[in-house]
């Protein structure tokens, strides 16, 4: 044989499945199977290399199984904390809430206790006031209204006709004592 069709004999088994390529180097006679030299333009001698057993692989992949177990616990784990530092704070809130209820509850009362009547007519006679026995209706003269309606008319209506509820708080406020609204 030719060097050539020797190099093409060689190719072939190469090609070959693994399986087939050790079965005929069984059965392949000695003079092929004869080393090469070198410098005469042939290949190289090649081997076959085999490969990894498949115990690795399993390990492997095993391997990766636990460490994705673990990282999904750990991560389980880190999420369970997290809802429980934040139902920590929702209570810690939701108490906070309550108790600024009741105190808000407690100083409407408080409110309504100072404004009450029998309370401010309390704190009138306490001032030396007295209940008038009759009623006396004073007239005002016609030139004092016009006075006092040319001065307010550039005035914003807010101001000089205010509406009933803020008239008399403002009548309220004025007849509290200064300390009386805090508690």
């Amino acid at each position: 044989m030719t060097a050539s069709a020797t190099a093409r004999a060689r190719a072939r088994r190469e090609l070959r499945p693994t399986a087939e390529a050790s079965m005929s180097r069984v059965a392949r006679p000695k003079s092929e199977s004869a080393p090469r030299r070198r410098g005469t333009g042939s290949a190289p001698h090649l081997r076959v290399v085999p490969q990894p057993a498949a115990r690795s692989r399993t390990t492997s992949r095993a391997t990766l199984v636990v460490m994705m177990l673990a990282v999904f616990t750990i991560a389980v784990i880190v999420f369970q904390a997290t809802i429980a530092e934040q139902q920590l704070r929702l209570d810690a809130l939701t108490t906070d809430l309550r108790l600024a209820e009741v105190h808000h509850d407690y100083l409407r009362q408080e409110r309504a206790e100072l404004l009450s009547p029998s309370r401010l007519r309390e704190e009138a006679v306490m001032m030396g006031m007295y209940q008038g026995l009759s009623t006396k209706f004073a007239a005002v003269p016609a030139e004092i209204v016009a006075d006092v309606m040319a001065s307010t008319a550039k005035m914003n209506p807010l101001f000089a006709d205010p509406p009933p509820a803020v008239a008399s708080a403002g009548a309220i406020a004025q007849t509290e004592p200064s300390g009386a609204g805090q508690p």
